[in-house]
């Protein structure tokens, strides 16, 4: 004997399964709902806030200009930079080497050497608040006792050049002597916008 299922009782059965999934659902999301209002209403500021205590790692570190680029072999670069301005002995060698020695690029005396490395190391802008504002000028502190830093109009490519190459002070002619077209990139400083009020420079083109 076949016994066959009434087709209205096979349809109730599926609405109640599908009801029932549906009320979960239903009931998951207004959990989950729930709880995005209450973590929203918390007074715990500090449950999604970052640490206090960071660790950078620094990659790269600007003072005097061309420091890196010129007297600095290019695999040193990367050192230079991860160093503090407390640190640059580890390079001075390299720098020195690169101006004075046998086998130099600069050729340079080693006194005028030397007196250059404590105008350049440690690799950062000197700035003496006791001189007068209007000295101010990139390594005029070390050349006219000055204010120093640098100004926004200061060619501070050729004045790197020169320091290194020229003889800015009368040190060391014999070290200058032949290496006139060292001491500049011929690219004039040009930005006429320059102003004496804050941003101090021109506006973007």
């Amino acid at each position: 004997m076949t016994t066959t299922r009434p087709a209205s009782k096979g349809v109730t059965l599926m609405q109640h399964s599908f009801l029932a999934l549906a009320a979960r659902r239903v009931a998951l999301a207004s959990a989950a709902a729930a709880l995005a209002l209450s973590a929203a209403c918390s007074d715990n500021n500090g449950t999604t806030a970052p640490g206090t205590t960071r660790m950078y790692d620094q990659v790269q570190r600007l003072g005097n200009p061309l420091i890196s680029e010129v007297l600095l072999s290019k695999r040193s670069h990367a050192t230079h930079g991860s160093l503090g301005p407390d640190q640059d002995g580890v390079v001075a060698p390299e720098i020195l080497s690169f101006i004075t020695g046998p086998t130099s690029v600069a050729g340079r005396s080693a006194d005028y050497a030397n007196f250059l490395g404590t105008v350049l190391l440690p690799d950062m802008l000197i700035v003496q608040t006791n001189k007068a504002p209007e000295t101010a000028g990139y390594l005029s502190w070390a050349l006219s006792d000055g204010f120093g830093g640098r100004k926004l109009d200061d060619d501070v490519v050729d004045l790197s050049l020169s320091a290194v190459f020229g003889d800015p002070l009368g040190m060391d002619p014999a070290g200058a002597q032949g290496k006139e077209a060292l001491t500049t990139d011929n690219v004039a400083f040009d930005s006429p916008g320059v102003t004496n009020t804050f941003p101090y420079l021109a506006p973007p083109n």
